[in-house]
C-alpha cells in the first residue's frame, strides 16, 4: 500500500474532504495547496513524504515505521 492510499483511507475514516483537508493543511504550513492540487498528487502518486506526514498530522495521525517480526 502506498502513502497515497493510506492518506485516502485516513480521509475516509475521518470523514474529511479534500477541500477541508487542504484548508487545514494551508493554515498549518507555509506551503499552500488547492483541493485540485492535492487530488492530483494523490491520483498520480506524487505526494512527498513530508507532505504525507503533515497531512496525517492534520488528521491526528502519525506515520510510523515498524520493524517486522519475522
Amino acid at each position: 500500500m502506498s502513502a497515497n492510499e493510506d492518506i485516502r483511507i485516513l480521509m475516509l475514516k475521518e470523514c474529511i474532504t479534500l477541500k477541508k483537508l487542504s484548508e487545514i493543511y494551508n493554515s498549518m504550513t507555509d506551503n499552500k495547496i488547492t483541493p485540485d492540487g492535492l487530488s492530483k498528487k494523490l491520483r498520480y502518486n506524487t505526494l512527498r513524504y513530508a507532505e504525507a506526514k503533515k497531512l496525517a498530522d492534520v488528521m491526528g495521525y502519525d506515520l510510523v515505521f515498524l520493524k517486522r517480526k519475522v
